[in-house]
């Protein structure tokens, strides 16, 4: 080929604006606005349906409270008497007996069902947030695959724009008989390729954004995507506020008044019996009526309330250690999540130096086919490598929102 023949220039691949990107990632069917990240993580609470443990937990409470303002520690009791000869001499003489049985609160017995009754509403307030902190942590996985999935999209819309820019470049090339007919083959082929990387992605990308609709009932993803740093995020120990912690913490308080209540009953409850009783000897007489008073006091012998003072420790031990496992379990996952956000700034950083340089290299080989130093193989070549190189960065600049998602997820930030 002539190289003083007047070639035309390809056309390089087009790169998008960030601002362009922020705009892909937001956009999903349906014209509604999109919400918040906090809307977001309402509406997957809502569909999840998992409130009616925390009004459970309150119903409990309201019991536990009311009956620590009872009169009486127990149901009281009616028992009646009745005695008569009317089996042997049946002289008309019997005895009525009546008495109402009411059990005593013993000192501490009340104040001991109030403090289950704090810990009780403790614990349904700790276990409303830590339910919201775990669908949150649902919604941002799943918003984050179908962020990524849209970013693949999206590359691989722009590069069979790009294929089919070069296809039809080359294909009046091939015309002008410039370039051999193979050639337009193969650049025909590369656009076929592109298409089914397209058709792959666009299947991927349903595919998560079907995950999301159903988990939280939108059709879009929340907006803005990127959450943004917390103030807690270079601290080194957890959060005291932390969902799994508080949880943990609001089991232990329970147990820890379960413990105490168990303490308090150690004796049983004294039983004060006030009624009447009316008597006959013998037909004809008068019958005699007259008030009787009884009290029962119970031994609480050590024996006896030992298996439930126990259990009750027991249950107090397995909480203090599950609380101990949970702080380690989420020290730890704060630990990946720093590491991995880290490892994401890495890899950005190496991710643009090969996109500047991918770019660079597919400059020079596109000159140098312009002026016909280079075949189109080659051409395709260092345009599939910038392809790559572009896609690449375009992934890790999403992972870094998601790496700063999961550290917030795992410092116990909930979006409200």
């Amino acid at each position: 080929m002539d190289s003083k023949t007047p070639l035309q220039p390809i056309q390089p691949l087009r790169r998008r604006p960030p601002a362009l990107l922020m705009a892909l990632l937001v956009l999903a069917t349906g014209g509604a606005q999109a919400g918040s990240l906090g809307d977001a993580v309402s509406s997957a609470l809502e569909q999840a349906d998992q409130q009616p443990r925390v009004g459970a937990i309150r119903a409990e409470r309201d019991a536990v409270r009311q009956q620590a303002g009872s009169l009486v520690a127990e149901d009281p009791a009616l028992r009646v008497k009745y005695l008569s000869d009317r089996v042997d001499r049946d002289q008309g003489a019997y005895e009525w007996e009546a008495m109402v049985d009411l059990p005593l609160w013993m000192p501490g017995q009340r104040s001991a069902r109030d403090g289950v009754a704090t810990a009780l509403g403790g614990q349904a307030d700790t276990l409303a947030r830590l339910l919201r902190w775990e669908i949150a942590g649902r919604v941002r996985e799943t918003l984050w695959d179908s962020a990524l999935a849209r970013g693949s999209l999206s590359q691989a819309e722009e590069a069979l724009a790009s294929a089919r820019a070069l296809e039809a470049t080359v294909a009046k090339r091939v015309k002008a008989g410039e370039l051999a007919r193979v050639d337009l083959l193969v650049a025909r082929q590369d656009v076929l390729d592109r298409e089914a990387e397209l058709q792959a992605a666009r299947v991927a990308h349903e595919r998560t954004l079907a995950i999301y609709r159903h988990l939280t009932g939108q059709a879009q993803l929340p907006e803005p995507l990127f959450e943004s740093a917390s103030d807690l995020g270079e601290a080194a120990e957890l959060p005291p506020d932390h969902p799994l912690l508080t949880d943990a913490d609001s089991a232990l308080a329970l147990a820890r008044a379960e413990r105490a209540r168990a303490e308090s009953e150690r004796r049983g409850n004294p039983v004060l019996s006030l009624g009447g009783i009316r008597t006959r000897d013998a037909r004809g007489l008068d019958a005699d009526q007259a008030v009787q008073m009884e009290i029962s006091l119970p031994f609480g012998l050590a024996s006896q309330s030992a298996p439930k003072v126990a259990s009750a420790q027991r249950a107090y031990t397995e909480r203090m250690t599950a609380l101990h496992q949970t702080r380690r379990e989420a020290e730890q996952r704060l630990v990946e999540a720093r590491v991995s956000r880290l490892g994401a700034a890495e890899a950005l950083s190496v991710a643009e130096r090969r996109h500047g340089l991918a770019h660079e290299a597919l400059d020079l080989v596109r000159r140098a086919f312009d002026l016909g130093e280079a075949d189109l193989t080659t051409l395709l070549r260092a345009e599939e490598r910038a392809r790559q190189a572009s896609v690449d960065l375009e992934l890790r600049r999403l992972e870094q929102g998601r790496a700063q998602a999961m550290l917030n997820q795992a410092l116990g930030v909930v979006p409200e």
